[in-house]
């Protein structure tokens, strides 16, 4: 999908930021020369200090190449845009994904999900729960700094007052 063409002393610094896919077939052009454009490409051309910005427009233009993952209930396996997940929860010791009225059991640990989902509008607001914050209907305060979480599905997640201050940060409160 994308192509870094930057020079070879800054490369794996850039590359590691923006952790951009290089793909032998690509149709977008990352650099920082514009003498090093490509006709026949889409061409992205920036300079190092905007880094962060190009990353979340990287963000914007990947959306539709979704994370997916694997999750098992009663009818079979399914793999799962991350998208579509409203929210996942540690239950009777499975991690379950929730959408919006299926669950499935994931067989992977939390924090795996976490890093796996890192850049996917995912955030971990307990020890038990982790959730996709575009799926966030309504956000409550409750009692002893913590707030509730109406989901779209209808279902209330609560931040636990650990994770209240990098919850209210990732969502710029």
């Amino acid at each position: 999908m994308f192509k870094l063409k930057v020079p070879k002393k800054r490369r794996e610094t850039i590359k590691s930021t923006l952790r951009v896919p290089e793909a032998v077939d690509y149709d977008y052009v990352l650099t920082t020369d514009k003498d090093l454009v490509e006709k026949d490409k889409i061409n992205i051309v920036f300079d190092e200090e905007h880094v962060d910005e190009i990353n979340k427009l990287l963000d914007l233009i990947a959306k539709g190449q979704d994370v997916f993952v694997t999750g098992y209930n009663e009818v079979g396996q399914k793999n799962i845009e991350s998208r579509y997940i409203h929210y996942f929860v540690i239950e009777d010791d499975d991690v379950q994904a929730v959408l919006k009225s299926t669950r499935f059991i994931v067989k992977m640990k939390l924090y795996e999900i976490e890093e796996l989902l890192e850049n996917k509008h995912f955030i971990r607001v307990s020890k038990y729960a982790l959730v996709n914050i575009n799926k966030i209907d309504y956000i409550k305060p409750a009692l002893n700094s913590k707030l509730i979480l109406l989901m779209r599905n209808g279902d209330e997640v609560e931040v636990n007052r650990h994770y209240y201050k990098a919850f209210k940060k990732a969502l710029n409160l």
